[in-house]
This record gives structure tokens, C-alpha cells and sequence, in this order.
């Protein structure tokens, strides 16, 4: 007889079910103890609702109205930027709307990651501003500045003040430190946000695009040369 050794996952008794920490689903589903289609539904914005399942919280209309504002500076992304980049080639290739979706969502989920992954070390700051700027986050050039006063003066038509928006910083931290102030405080929440406000844009940048009309690629590249690296 031969017997097998038991792996990592083999001793020990395993739960039959999933258990429901966010949503509980049924005829009412319910978001984070919520009805979805009794309360939220009628009452609730959809940036509300959006911060009730990041947060588990239900936002004030001055913090979703904040949201909001910061999402809309968030969201245009550019054709080249790799997300609507490579949205934009799948649609060329004539890829399907999953796939052309599936494409920017991972691109802007990456791109969100490294942008943050950059944030992480000044959070703090970011989450009060009460102190110097740190010299990575501060504003290099006029369009900075122009953008992050559009930015402040926005959020203050709604009474909502960042105090990292004070200092001269620049508008990708900028917005960030909107978001955290709006109740995401979690890295992981920013980077769900981030996708959340470019992804529509991305796909409509694909969508915009003719299927197989490959030339509209600029397919030459600039001349290079390639050297093998002899150290």
C-alpha cells in the first residue's frame, strides 16, 4: 500500500462555506450591513457609496462631494500613458470589451501601485501636512502649482480643507492627500480609487478607437541602435 504524506494544506478541518465580510447577499443584499436597493439605492449617492465599501463608513455629502472633486482630477488619462496605451492596442487587435477591460484594469492597477509604493514612505505627511513638505512631493513647475490651486479652490466651494494642499506640492500627491483625507487612510484604498476613476476613461480612449485599423499606430520608432553592455 502506498501512502501519501499529507501536504500544508491536509491537517486539520476546513470551514465548508465562505464567510460574507462586505457584502451579505440574498434577496436584499446588504454593503457592510446597508440595503443596498431599500436604502442606499434611494438615499445615496454612488461616491457615497463607493466610501461605504472602502471604508466600511457611510460618508458625510461634504466628504463624498470631496471624493468626488478629487476622483474627476484623477481621471483623464492619456493615450500615452501605458494604461490607455495598451488599452488602446487591444482594441486595435481587435480584442474583445473583456479583454480590452481587462487590459487597462491591470495597467492602472500597476500604475497605481507604483505611484503610491512612491507615497508610502511620506503617508503621514500626506495625511496632515501640519509640517514642511517633504522635497519629493513639492511642486516642479507652473502646471503643478495651477493644477493643485484648481484643486484646493474646488474643495474649498464645498468647506472642505486639505492642509496638505497648503503647502506647495505637487498635484499627483496632491490628489492623493484628497483622498486620504476623505477617508482613505489605507494605501490599498487609494490604489482601488485610482483604478475606479481611470478606468472608464481608458476604456472610452480604447472604445474610441477603429478595430484593426492598425494604421493609426505609429509603428516606426525612433533609429536606435543596440549595443551589447560589455561590463
Amino acid at each position: 500500500m502506498t501512502h501519501l504524506n499529507e501536504g500544508p494544506f491536509d491537517p486539520g478541518p476546513w470551514p465548508d462555506t465562505l464567510t460574507a465580510r462586505v457584502v451579505t447577499p440574498g434577496a436584499s443584499p446588504r454593503l457592510h450591513g446597508y440595503d443596498c436597493e431599500a436604502e442606499l439605492a434611494r438615499n445615496v449617492s454612488m461616491a457615497e457609496g463607493v466610501l461605504l465599501a472602502l471604508t466600511g463608513e457611510l460618508p458625510g455629502r461634504v466628504r463624498a462631494r470631496a471624493f468626488e472633486i478629487a476622483q474627476h482630477f484623477l481621471a483623464p488619462v492619456a493615450v500615452n500613458e501605458a494604461p490607455a496605451h495598451a488599452a488602446v492596442l487591444a482594441r486595435l487587435c481587435w480584442g474583445s470589451t473583456s479583454s480590452i477591460l481587462g487590459t487597462a484594469a491591470i495597467a492602472l492597477a500597476e500604475q497605481a501601485r507604483f505611484t503610491v509604493s512612491e507615497l508610502r514612505p511620506h503617508w503621514e505627511w500626506l495625511s496632515k501636512g501640519s509640517s514642511r513638505i517633504p522635497e519629493p512631493l513639492r511642486a516642479a513647475d507652473a502646471e503643478d502649482r495651477s493644477s493643485v490651486a484648481r484643486l484646493r479652490e474646488a474643495l474649498q466651494r464645498v468647506d472642505f480643507r486639505v492642509q496638505a494642499l497648503e503647502h506647495d506640492i505637487a498635484r499627483t500627491p496632491a490628489i492623493v492627500a484628497a483622498l486620504v483625507a476623505c477617508g482613505l487612510s489605507q494605501p490599498p484604498q487609494v490604489e482601488a480609487a485610482w483604478v475606479l476613476a481611470r478606468l472608464p476613461v481608458a476604456f472610452a480612449e480604447a472604445s474610441a478607437a477603429k478595430p484593426g485599423n492598425l494604421r493609426e499606430y505609429p509603428w516606426h520608432l525612433p533609429r536606435f541602435r543596440y549595443t551589447e553592455d560589455t561590463r
